[in-house]
């Protein structure tokens, strides 16, 4: 195991030049991450391929996709301490294993698998109990709410294996294994993918399909996630044995993921607001922003993956007290990040009108969405500047401040901006997309000045 383990770790405390490390690593990611990009898609376009239309006029599809979008942030509130408890144990489980104390790092890596598990079962009771309530609370009635209220509680039951899931790419990816997640999670989104056109338009289930094709997609690859954690020759496993559990590890797991969760939860309430406020410009500017969004991922999922590794980098090099390593991954990843994003931005927008026409056949929602895609993409390669500095925070065990980075870039200026737009002006949803680009700009302000206060000091102790 440790000869497979210090392969990699050679590759990310030692190697030059850094950036071709970045490249090497995240190339598996990339590769999974388009693969999410186009189950998205295909999600979003035969959503819009349903037929009919509902008791207000509206067409099915746009309703469809329409509730797809309402329900995302109120999934991502649930999902994002599950994200925060994989950011902890990449940064605590990546500095043992840069530090080579390989016994410790499998401790952390135990209890962070318990503690997803538990996360996953008591969210999945929440998200089924309170979908209604808050769908309501953001405004949604009629079939939208229906529909958002169906796909919200199925998905809640995929909230345990989603857990597990991200506990397990976390062991995974802190010893340098980019690849072995990618596969499992690359079985599940083909067979996602498949099952999606069958359960949504043969079956005739519309958005049930979309959600339970999903769930079962995870449910599949559930064993091969379990078997690697127990059985791996390769990487660090864990036992499922409580004994494991260990009030100082607890604690040191959530130190560190609660400022990652917090953030990103407050975040995901911003997002509800955020999507309640859109919504309230009617089911053709709500079912806009989904298909935006799921066009402006093409562009991130590149950058989305090298960030990843960045953290990774971070991590380690930090573990093993190499900080002017640890700097010079932030600045090569950063550049590297930066350029994707532009060279990504370039080739989508002459492009984009063509792949909106692809999602809806709606003219009112194809001329929304085009606005948004442009808006959104000239501002991207920001996007890719606050990634950066995120995975940095990450990495270091700084978690505090991507809290207040991710806070501040969505309520004191997006949601500000947004509702002043709104009172003071007469651009309507227009408003919506400047504000989300003028918070970009000002965010990639705040990160560098967050990123020169950050200390680059190890989180390691020794653990009995």
């Amino acid at each position: 195991m440790n000869a497979t383990i210090d392969k990699k770790t050679e590759l990310i405390l030692y190697k030059t030049p850094i950036w071709k490390g970045l490249l090497y690593l995240s190339f598996p990611v990339f590769l999974v991450n388009i693969l999410k990009t186009l189950h998205d898609i295909v999600d979003g376009i035969f959503l819009g391929m349903v037929e009919g239309v509902t008791d207000t006029g509206t067409s099915l599809a746009t309703s469809m996709q329409s509730a797809v979008a309402l329900t995302w942030p109120i999934f991502f509130i649930f999902i994002s301490f599950g994200m925060g408890l994989s950011v902890a144990g990449n940064a605590l489980i990546g500095q043992y294993v840069g530090k080579g104390d390989y016994d410790t790092a499998k401790k952390y890596s135990n209890n962070t698998v318990f503690i997803a598990l538990f996360l996953g079962v008591l969210f999945t009771v929440l998200a089924y109990v309170l979908a209604p309530y808050i769908l309501k609370l953001m405004g949604a009635t009629g079939s939208d709410l229906e529909f958002a209220i169906q796909y919200l509680r199925i998905r809640s039951f995929e909230l345990p294996i989603l857990f597990l899931i991200f506990s397990f790419e976390a062991v995974r990816r802190a010893t340098g294994d980019t690849v072995t997640p990618v596969i499992i999670n690359a079985i599940g989104i083909v067979l996602n993918i498949i099952l999606t056109p069958i359960l949504v338009l043969g079956l005739g289930w519309g958005v049930r399909g979309a959600a339970l094709s999903t769930v079962l997609a995870h449910v599949v690859i559930l064993p091969a996630v379990v078997f690697f954690l127990l059985r791996s020759k390769k990487s660090l496993t864990i036992n499922f044995n409580v004994k494991q559990l260990d009030k100082n590890i607890i604690k040191d797991i959530f130190d560190i993921g609660i400022p990652a969760s917090t953030g990103q939860s407050i975040q995901a309430v911003g997002f509800v607001i955020l999507n309640s406020l859109i919504y309230a410009y009617g089911t053709n500017v709500s079912a806009a922003f989904f298909i935006g969004n799921r066009i402006s991922s093409l562009v991130m999922f590149p950058v989305s993956a090298v960030s990843s590794i960045i953290a990774i980098y971070i991590a380690q090099n930090v573990g093993a007290e190499n900080v002017p390593r640890a700097k010079r991954s932030v600045r090569e990843g950063m550049l590297v990040s930066v350029l994707m994003m532009v060279i990504g931005i370039a080739i989508l927008l002459p492009f984009s009108g063509i792949i909106v026409h692809l999602f809806s056949d709606d003219p009112l929602t194809i001329d929304f969405a085009k606005d948004y895609v442009f808006w959104i993409g000239i501002g991207l390669p920001l996007m890719a500047v606050f990634q950066v500095y995120l995975s940095a925070f990450q990495g270091s065990g700084e978690t505090k401040k991507s809290f207040i980075l991710a806070v501040a870039r969505l309520w004191l200026l997006r949601l500000p901006l947004i509702l002043l737009a709104n009172r003071y002006t007469e651009l309507e949803e227009l408003g919506i997309w400047f504000a989300m680009l003028a918070s970009n700009v000002i965010a990639a302000v705040i990160g560098f000045y967050l990123y020169r206060k950050v200390k680059f000091l190890p989180k390691t102790r020794k653990v009995v």
